[in-house]
């Protein structure tokens, strides 16, 4: 049987064993783990008489003193139980200025604010991922009202991005808790746009399970009056080639042929800054929108992302953007996209005047339904095709 193969959420490296360290960082034997029989056991196990008995409440506080942890090859030190919960890679792609750290840190803030409760979902980070999104992300934006700096370049040969992990638990009435590692990472799409880039550069997208591509609307020649300065003149070949390339790497990652079915990549595609958008008159402005989540309601909520979708579309495509969205929706898997305002206002002087955020919530809703964590009713292109009426 293969070992089971896991994802560093620090360095993004593939590994199938991990080693343990104790709190001074010295290398230590694996924890003895219980059999199967041991565990259905311990109940009716009698105490041991040697030496003075020890209560459960020290030997956790003593285990937790020691900190023994599992780490990777590198030696990144993973997260609790990081091992035992199921992981999922997202790539933020997009050129810097799309806002991609922008939508990330409202996106968080919102699930910490309790956004998926009415799924039965919760949220957490690791103690190094919770420190940075507080002083990188949270503080300057969303305290501050500040314009987060653009994304740096990865200028060194080996460099990765600092990713952030999350891990969502899902408990419904009668059934066991389901979790999962969700690692996102921004991926700077100028670094993406030549082969060898991507080898040097973009190592992690290579792990990558899942693609949010972030696209800004200034970049296509029929929405240029919304672009932010200097945006305008990037043009499409850019993006394009930048998409291209990723979805190449997506493929040759897993062995595949250039034209294969991406089976087990999610793909979303962000048409972000939407606020900008709802004076024009073809502008589906009710596709901005936040849909009310419960569990009956998510097939309804998925057929409307797709009606959304397939009308956002047809939107970029008269505004300029037919070459891209067919490179984008031939060569990515059934991608959705989503208009979203991550802060609903432009900035003022490096300042937003106010945050409200709509339509954040849809692409990770997508997300966690194309990797089985919600049901996924309504989504799926097969049952949607077969709903649709025919000429």
């Amino acid at each position: 049987m293969p070992a089971k193969a896991f994802v560093c959420p620090r360095c993004l490296e593939r590994f199938s064993l991990s080693a343990w360290q104790n709190a001074e960082g010295q290398r230590v034997p694996p924890p003895p783990r219980p059999s199967r029989w041991q565990r259905l056991t311990e109940s009716f196990r009698a105490p041991e008489q040697t030496g003075t008995p020890q209560s459960t409440q020290f030997r956790a506080a003593m285990g937790d003193a020691r900190r023994l942890s599992a780490v990777c090859p590198n030696g990144h030190r993973l997260p609790p139980d990081y091992l035992d919960r199921p992981t999922v890679v997202v790539g933020l792609v997009g050129l810097t200025g799309a806002s991609k750290s922008t939508y990330l840190t409202v996106l968080l803030d919102l699930l910490y604010a309790g956004a998926l409760a009415p799924l039965d979902i919760s949220v957490e980070m690791d103690e190094e991922s919770a420190d940075r999104f507080e002083l990188n992300y949270r503080q300057p934006l969303l305290v501050d009202k500040r314009q987060l700096p653009l994304t740096p370049l990865l200028l060194e040969e080996g460099q990765s991005p600092e990713p952030l992990t999350v891990v969502f638990r899902r408990t419904s009435r009668g059934t066991p808790e389901r979790s999962m590692n969700v690692v996102f990472f921004d991926a700077s799409g100028e670094q993406l746009y030549r082969k060898e880039d991507l080898g040097r550069f973009g190592k992690f997208l290579y792990v990558a399970s899942s693609v949010i591509v972030v696209l800004s609307p200034g970049m296509f020649p029929g929405l240029a009056s919304t672009a932010d300065p200097g945006e305008a003149s990037i043009g499409l070949a850019r993006p394009t080639q930048m998409l291209v390339n990723v979805a190449d790497l997506l493929r040759s990652a897993r062995g595949l042929k250039k034209d294969a079915y991406l089976a087990d990549v999610s793909a979303s595609v962000i048409l972000s800054k939407a606020d900008k958008l709802r004076s024009r008159p073809d502008f589906p402005a009710d596709a901005l929108r936040d849909a009310d989540l419960s569990p009956a309601a998510l097939p309804r909520l998925f057929e409307e992302v797709r009606a959304n979708s397939g009308r956002l579309v047809d939107f970029l495509e008269n505004n300029g953007g037919s070459n891209l969205l067919t490179a984008l929706l031939g060569r990515l898997p059934d991608p959705t996209v989503h208009a979203v305002s991550a802060t609903g206002s432009e900035p003022e002087s490096g300042h937003y005047p106010s945050i409200t955020p709509r339509g954040v919530l849809d692409p990770l809703l997508v997300l966690l339904a194309r990797h089985r964590f919600i049901p996924r009713e309504g989504l799926e292109l097969e049952q949607a095709l077969a709903e649709w009426p025919q000429a």
